[in-house]
């Protein structure tokens, strides 16, 4: 008796042990389990089948407003994971999901089923009509604006995103400030709508200036019509726009010929002083400063943007008589590629020309004169050339990748901005009658008188050639051109000077 007593209490302990085996067994498996499927893992996943369901999902306004992983429904089988989604934390309102791994191993949702109850309040009628306005509101966009089937990603992201905490009643209004935004260029709609498209390149770069009504007049002056659609007032300097763009042209114009190949390149090339202006527009409307270079530096500084000063401003410094010494500097902005991760540059796009002295904007566009019709007198004989210098020195933003002191040009981007920037078709008539008689004066390599002031030392270099006295400047600049110290900007050179007088003392 004592032998089969002890018999069925090991017989038992054993049982109890394998059950607890397996049980922890189970558990560390669906532990395993829920960590691959876990919401911080694969939230991705989980929301882009959300979206699909209900194109207002995770919205205070949306029938799925939020979403939880039902921990006891996780199971394999078959190599596939079945899962619930909790809908708003509701035991009835579920999704049911079969995952699987492709051949990298990642997972991927094989198909998704609502429950009766969630899709009954899915396909309740006042939601579908909702769903709908919505729907006919991208149509409505797309005929209007005439993008393709391939921004309705990007659309209904920024539906989503703005109806984030907005009452269903808001949507009217929701969708016809977006329908606003859509026609304002290089706003964040505009900009994910140019990315997400599937046009081409030239047919993305055709459509930006069939959206602004850009047309050539006989002067040669690429003027915008008055009813077309206009830069955003948030398009900065630094702006994703920019990067695509460039991105763009990049793609279509990879020849020697550059934009002179065609029509289009011809005014994509008088379009780069409409984006000159935004840019200069965008610094003056938003930047305190006592002028326009205080105003870029707080830009900058603000935004923790490095600008770059060591590309050549020779062409920016052109004079109407004889020279004597250099009057303005180039500033590009950003200094380096800050576009992020998505295979763009937008290093240098653009370029600001600055007076020196005054720390004012040098641009064509405080030449050019704007009519009541709101488009710009293009008529050259009504401009003296005594008023054209700064339509001959004006900036002019880059669609290829300059150089300057800088070593981070890509061999494949090497000549861009030779055969975009350098080399391009014909400017305005205006610009070009002022660049007869305004001419550069010939660089030291070449002979002649012409260096940079502002180079490696940037802000520093304005500041030094700043203390020096009117009536000093020319000697110093003779003096500065005759030094070893020219290649590296005036304040290193300064500093040397005073090193050297200090040595000899």
């Amino acid at each position: 008796m004592k032998i089969k007593k002890q018999f069925y209490y090991f017989a038992g302990a054993s049982i109890l042990l394998a059950s607890i085996a397996f049980f922890s067994y189970q558990e560390k498996k669906q532990r395993q389990l829920y960590g691959e499927v876990s919401i911080e893992n694969l939230n991705y996943l989980y929301e882009d089948t959300l979206t699909q369901l209900d194109a207002l999902a995770l919205t205070k306004s949306a029938v799925v407003q939020s979403y939880t992983i039902d921990k006891a429904s996780i199971h394999e089988k078959n190599q596939q994971i079945f899962l619930d989604l909790k809908i708003n934390r509701s035991d009835d309102h579920k999704v049911h999901l079969e995952l699987a791994k492709d051949k990298e191993g990642d997972f991927t949702i094989t198909k998704s089923t609502p429950s009766t109850a969630l899709q009954t309040k899915l396909e309740a009628k006042p939601y579908k009509d909702t769903l709908k306005e919505i729907e006919n509101h991208l149509q409505e966009v797309r005929n209007r604006d005439k993008w393709d089937e391939g921004i309705r990603t990007a659309y209904y992201e920024h539906v989503r995103q703005k109806m984030k905490k907005a009452k269903l009643t808001q949507l009217t209004d929701t969708l016809n400030e977006m329908s606003q935004e859509a026609k304002e260029i290089g706003s964040a709609v505009y900009t994910d709508f140019f990315v997400w498209s599937d046009l081409s390149s030239r047919e993305k770069l055709s459509l930006v200036l069939e959206h602004m009504q850009a047309e050539i007049d006989q002067y040669h002056f690429l003027q915008m019509g008055t009813n077309g659609y206009r830069f955003s007032k948030t398009l900065e300097p630094t702006s994703d726009f920019y990067s695509f763009f460039r991105q763009e042209i990049l793609k279509t114009y990879k020849t020697k010929e550059g934009l002179k190949a065609d029509e289009l390149g011809e005014k994509l090339h008088l379009f780069r002083s409409h984006i000159d202006k935004q840019a200069i527009d965008y610094i003056r409307d938003n930047f305190d400063g006592a002028n326009d270079y205080e105003k870029l530096l707080n830009y900058t500084r603000q935004k923790n943007i490095k600008v770059d000063y060591t590309t050549g401003a020779v062409f920016h410094n052109r004079t109407y008589g004889e020279f004597s010494y250099t009057q303005n500097m180039k500033v590009q902005v950003p200094q380096a590629n800050i576009s992020g991760n998505y295979g763009t540059n937008n290093a240098r796009f653009i370029e600001y020309i600055v007076n020196i002295n005054t720390g004012n904007f040098v641009s064509e566009w405080n030449v050019y004169r704007q009519l009541p019709d709101g488009t710009y007198d293009s008529n050259p004989d009504h401009y003296t050339i005594e008023e054209g210098g700064d339509a001959a020195n004006t900036e002019s933003a880059n669609y290829g990748l300059s150089k300057g002191l800088n070593k981070d040009v890509p061999v494949a981007l090497a000549r861009t901005h030779g055969s975009l920037d350098v080399s391009h078709p014909a400017d305005t008539d205006i610009r070009r009658k002022m660049t007869k008689k305004w001419r550069p004066a010939a660089s030291l390599n070449k002979g002649g008188r012409y260096a940079d002031l502002v180079k490696k030392g940037g802000t520093s270099d304005v500041k030094r050639w700043r203390e020096i006295e009117d009536e000093d400047r020319l000697q110093a600049y003779n003096d500065f051109i005759a030094s070893t110290s020219v290649g590296d900007g005036f304040d290193l050179f300064y500093q040397r000077i005073n090193q050297e007088q200090t040595s000899n003392n």
